[in-house]
């Protein structure tokens, strides 16, 4: 996904605030992994009292962050008021109290939370202070976001706590409703839980004369790509096309829209639009075209746009290894094609679709061993993919370790989808296993 989340940098304030962020209160950082599962925050709200007692500190800084992230602010600071009367470590809750008072003027409020805290907790003197005087608004709300976007780059996506990336970042937006970085980041988050129609309404928020209104464009196509039916989706992608002159990173998501979902003679078409415009990742539309001639089964053609792409950047990984396994899979330029892969392997030796074509080099080459090594990794790296599990079946079976290639043509067959187009031959390998 292109978003500007994946562009930014990471800050290098982070390395000074290297000690837990929130070690003020653990508890309050680390939101337990059941709540907001599915990151429906008016729901988490539903009938929820403030004023009612059977609430703990855990449950009530829930409905904080909930409060928060709908921008139900006056909510917030009611719950975050509780909290601080039963914990006055309570990291979120100070901070919620704080944007309030300063969006209220509570001027002496704000003073008295400053000399309480400013001590114990950095990390909120970094948000509000700078030498005891209060930040301006737009200082608060740029520091917030210089925070959400240094966890997101220090931190692996499945390990993110989404509901602690979104408060902070409604938080930006509620202190400076002009920040458009902060409604943006806060749309892309919601796309990235899943919850696609609030999404939509965020990214519909950012004026034509913001800076990031181009960015907000495009992440509403991706929003559509991913998450709407086909015809929709095609729709309006295609109205946000008009709507910014043809634009060519609209266009190209149009073309990549096409080509995933198989319509390859309509992304041939728009790719070859964007050829002709010449622009820096030309490379890149060679290569994708070329994807979509190789699966309507034109080879030619797809062996030109490879070679093309490569070309203007030889290093590519990914161009690399489509090549060179059409190459195998043709039982031409063997040596060419293992060279290749070794090549692309070391630019990415985390991509199991590489290892497995490295390893199917390999088994082409008859060094079995190295080929068996190579495709155990593989399974061990992606177990369901029934085309290197009938692959490690072939490879074990040129080993005559016939009882575990019939194990794996069995997983491979039982994992198999349409697209894979290997159940028939896979069956034939087992039925003359058995006969023989």
């Amino acid at each position: 996904m292109i978003n500007l989340l994946k562009k930014l940098l990471f800050f290098n304030f982070v390395c000074f605030f290297s000690l837990p962020l929130f070690a003020f209160s653990s508890s309050s950082f680390l939101i337990s992994q059941s709540a907001f599962k599915n990151h429906d925050y008016p729901s988490t709200l539903f009938n929820f009292n403030a004023n009612k007692d059977e609430f703990t500190n855990d449950d009530l800084l829930d409905r904080v962050i909930a409060a928060v992230i709908i921008e139900d602010l006056y909510l917030a600071n009611k719950i975050a008021t509780k909290i601080l009367l039963e914990d006055s470590t309570s990291q979120e809750a100070y901070i919620v109290t704080l944007v309030y008072s300063i969006l209220n003027k509570k001027f002496q409020k704000i003073e008295e939370i400053n000399n309480n805290i400013k001590e114990k907790n950095k990390f909120i003197d970094f948000i509000f202070f700078n030498s005891d005087k209060l930040k301006s608004s737009q200082s608060i709300s740029k520091a917030f976001i210089d925070i959400v976007i240094s966890s997101f780059s220090n931190s692996d996506e499945r390990s993110l706590n989404y509901n602690f990336l979104l408060f902070y970042t409604s938080l930006a937006k509620i202190i400076d409703n002009q920040n458009d970085r902060a409604i943006l980041i806060k749309g892309e988050l919601f796309q990235y839980v899943k919850q696609n129609e609030t999404a939509k309404k965020i990214f519909e928020i950012i004026n034509s004369d913001s800076p990031y209104y181009l960015e907000a464009q495009k992440s509403l196509a991706i929003n559509y790509s991913n998450f709407y039916e086909f015809d929709e989706a095609l729709q309006n992608i295609k109205l946000l096309l008009k709507n910014n002159n043809n634009h060519y990173s609209i266009k190209k998501i149009l073309a990549d829209f096409y080509r995933i979902n198989k319509k390859y003679k309509s992304a041939i078409e728009v790719y070859n639009e964007m050829i002709k415009l010449k622009e820096d990742e030309i490379w890149n539309m060679y290569y994708r075209r070329g994807i979509c001639y190789e699966r309507l089964g034109d080879w030619k053609n797809a062996e030109k746009d490879f070679i093309k792409s490569l070309d203007i950047k030889s290093d590519s990984p990914n161009v690399l290894n489509y090549l060179a396994y059409g190459w195998i899979e043709r039982e031409i330029r063997l040596d060419q094609s293992l060279a290749m892969l070794k090549q692309a392997y070391q630019a990415n030796p985390d991509s199991y679709y590489i290892i497995d074509s490295l390893a199917w080099a390999h088994y082409k080459k008859n060094n079995l061993d190295e080929a068996a090594r190579l495709m155990e990794k593989v399974i061990d790296i992606a177990p369901g993919e029934a085309i290197s599990l009938d692959h490690l079946g072939d490879i074990y079976y040129a080993m005559d370790r016939k009882r575990e290639a019939f194990h794996f043509w069995k997983q491979a067959l039982q994992l198999a989808e349409p697209e894979d187009e290997i159940e028939e031959e896979v069956q034939s390998k087992i039925e003359n296993l058995n006969a023989g």
